[in-house]
């Protein structure tokens, strides 16, 4: 095999840390297109590392024949034929799963020892196998199970040489040739065997099946028809075959093979470098999209909880409980009266923890209306972010039921209000005749919370700076939940791998000389 402006040692590492790098590659968000090109990743990996590695690492690595095709095309009765014994299984009513068999000459035993081929099937070693070939028995490619349609595909991409069977009754059906248009047109030699042909038949399908071929640039890949034998089991007559088996011979035996590889080879590394760099530009699509799926939580979340921020700048949380309580407590007779009607008590300490204990009572109703507001502003902003990231490109429906688990929202709020009560009770503030320390901070939290006669008395006392700060510390709180709730959401996307897109593009820089 020739390889151009390079060394055979030289163009094997540039294949193996392309290999590499496509290995590490992942699209893990599902998007338009992520699908087919998570496909093309998975075939330049097969080509690669099944296909042209072998045979840049060694000259004498034996020619890699698969034959494939529809189901009860005769793929195995061929295979078994051209080997002169029943190696595998042959059935018109193809089993639902079915283990691919690879047949080897024993002298082409230590070229295949390290082959990545081996590893997708049943390795047959056996005397009457052609020496210098490799033939692979390969599942339908309609089979009715995906792995085994699916281990097809990697088999043709793994074949020097592609050999499509089908029957004169189905070598038109689509699958089966929009298959073979894509491997021809993916640089793999491809050969047509066209099986269980009638006698009256032969002209007008060989001539059909040539206007196909020649339609698709593939006047000059063999073309081989085998006649109906009718109902029979076993191997077909050698007469039958002769001419397949004289073709694989001469591959095997002269520089056909050799030929055949550098022809798929010269096929598949200048399209190479541009799989690679359009791979690249789908890796940069998923990271754009991961930070359009940032931005969305962010934004989505934000609406609900500017209008909470603006009901604490004016302190609206005095409605219904607070009040009933405030009222109950600093009217006549309460143990806030004294306070309210700003008459000191006779002893400066005496009985200070009955009003402290009504203060913070007042100031727990307070509480109560942040913890449901705060709840309800923060369920909003879940919602909101849950349906920005459904209707995006990516299929979030994953994604949202990760976040669903992790936003604990309940916990979120209690946070929230315990730092919140932290922030009062740290705050230093000048001493007053009524209240200690923690009736004084439940003061400025009542305060804070919109109850008028709490603001008053606040700001008799020189607490209105205090009243003001309480707001913004109880805003910049709110703020942090909404941080947590979104987090979820990032940490979600964070975690999902995605790899750099310049590493493929410094493996396809490799491929310039192409």
């Amino acid at each position: 095999m020739s390889i151009p402006a390079i060394s055979r040692y030289d163009m094997a590492n540039r294949i193996e840390r392309t290999v590499a790098a496509l290995r590490s590659t992942s699209l893990p968000l599902q998007m338009p297109g992520a699908h087919e090109w998570e496909q093309t990743r998975r075939q330049l990996i097969t080509q690669l590392e099944n296909r042209i590695l072998p045979h840049v690492r060694q000259v004498s690595t034996p020619t890699v024949m698969v034959f494939g095709g529809s189901s009860g095309a005769g793929k195995s009765t061929l295979v078994n034929s051209l080997i002169g014994e029943e190696i595998s299984q042959a059935s018109i009513l193809r089993p639902t799963t079915r283990t691919p068999i690879i047949v080897i000459h024993p002298d082409d035993e230590a070229a295949l020892q390290d082959h990545a081929l081996l590893n997708l099937g049943t390795c047959v070693c056996h005397q009457r196998a052609i020496r210098g070939v490799v033939i692979v028995d390969a599942p339908d490619l309609d089979s009715v199970d995906d792995s085994n349609r699916e281990l097809s595909a990697r088999l043709i991409d793994s074949a020097d040489l592609w050999v499509f069977v089908t029957t004169a009754s189905r070598y038109g059906d689509a699958l089966a040739w929009n298959t073979l248009t894509m491997a021809h047109q993916r640089g793999i030699t491809c050969a047509v065997v066209l099986d269980r042909v009638p006698d009256r038949a032969l002209a007008p399908v060989r001539a059909d099946l040539m206007r196909r071929m020649a339609s698709m640039q593939m006047a000059d890949s063999p073309l081989f028809m085998v006649r109906d034998m009718g109902p029979h089991s076993g191997l077909l007559p050698v007469e039958e075959i002769a001419d397949i088996r004289q073709w694989v011979e001469l591959i095997a035996r002269t520089q056909a093979g050799n030929a055949l590889v550098d022809r798929t080879t010269a096929a598949t590394l200048p399209q190479l470098r541009s799989d690679l760099l359009m791979l690249a530009d789908v890796v940069d699509l998923q990271e754009h999209a991961r930070i359009d799926l940032r931005d969305k939580a962010r934004e989505a979340a934000a609406a609900p909880i500017d209008k909470l921020l603006t009901n604490i700048e004016h302190g609206r949380f005095a409605n219904g409980a607070p009040t009933t309580s405030w009222l109950s407590l600093a009217s006549a007779g309460g143990p806030l009266a004294k306070l309210v009607a700003r008459r000191k008590p006779r002893f400066f300490a005496t009985r200070s923890a009955i009003r402290d204990r009504a203060m913070i009572t007042v100031f727990e109703s307070v509480l109560t209306s942040v913890r449901v507001a705060l709840t309800q502003g923060l369920t909003a902003a879940d919602m909101n972010v849950t349906e920005a990231w459904r209707q995006d490109v990516v299929q979030t429906e994953e994604l949202c039921q990760q976040a669903a688990v992790g936003v604990d929202m309940d916990a979120i709020v209690e946070r929230a209000v315990d730092r919140w009560k932290a922030d009062l009770a740290r705050r230093q503030v000048s001493p007053n005749p009524w209240l200690a320390a923690s009736g004084t901070a439940a003061l400025i939290g009542v305060a804070a919370g919109g109850i008028a006669g709490a603001q008053t008395i606040a700001q008799s006392l020189g607490y209105a700076a205090e009243v003001r700060q309480a707001r913004d510390d109880l805003s910049h709180r709110v703020r942090q939940a909404l941080r947590e709730l979104v987090g979820v959401y990032i940490a979600i996307i964070d975690e999902i791998a995605m790899p750099p897109a310049a590493v493929l593009r410094a493996r396809a820089s490799e491929f310039l000389y192409q």
